[in-house]
C-alpha cells in the first residue's frame, strides 16, 4: 500500500544557538488523511542524535523535516492525538520521502521505537 505524502510548505527556522531551532513560519506536511501543521515558534532540536554518533549522522540534514514533524507529534502541544507508534511510522515514511538512505532511515526508526517512549507527550 502506497502512502500519500506531501510537504505543503518549506521548513524555515532560526538557530537559537543552543542546539535548538525555532520555526519562523508554520511547517505543514500532509500524510494520508492527516494534515500536520507544526506551528510557527515551535522549538525543535531536529533529530536527537547522541553526540557519540554525530560523526556518522548530524541532527539535521535530509531528515530535518521528518525530525521536526516527529518532535511535534511527540510534544504536549500537539492536538492531533496521534499515538506514539503511528507518530514513529509517520517519521519513517517522511524519512523515505525525503530521500534518506534506506538503511539510515530504518536505523533512525528503530532508535525512536526503542528510545522514544520517555520523550512522548512529555508533561
Amino acid at each position: 500500500m502506497e502512502v500519500k505524502l506531501m510537504e505543503m510548505s518549506k521548513l524555515l527556522v532560526k538557530d537559537l544557538m543552543n542546539g535548538k531551532f525555532e520555526l519562523i513560519s508554520d511547517y505543514i506536511y500532509q500524510i494520508e488523511n492527516y494534515v500536520i501543521k507544526v506551528p510557527k515558534s515551535f522549538v525543535t532540536d531536529y533529530a536527537s542524535i547522541p553526540r557519540i554518533f554525530r560523526a556518522i549522522v548530524l541532527p539535521y540534514g535530509k531528515h530535518s523535516g521528518a525530525s521536526v514533524v516527529h518532535d511535534y507529534l511527540y510534544s504536549k502541544g500537539c492536538e492531533l492525538n496521534i499515538e506514539r507508534k503511528k507518530a514513529d511510522k509517520i517519521f519513517l515514511e517522511i524519512l523515505k520521502e525525503e530521500g534518506v538512505n534506506p538503511i539510515l532511515a530504518r536505523l533512525m526508526y528503530i532508535a525512536v521505537r526503542c528510545f522514544g517512549k520517555t520523550r512522548y507527550k512529555i508533561k
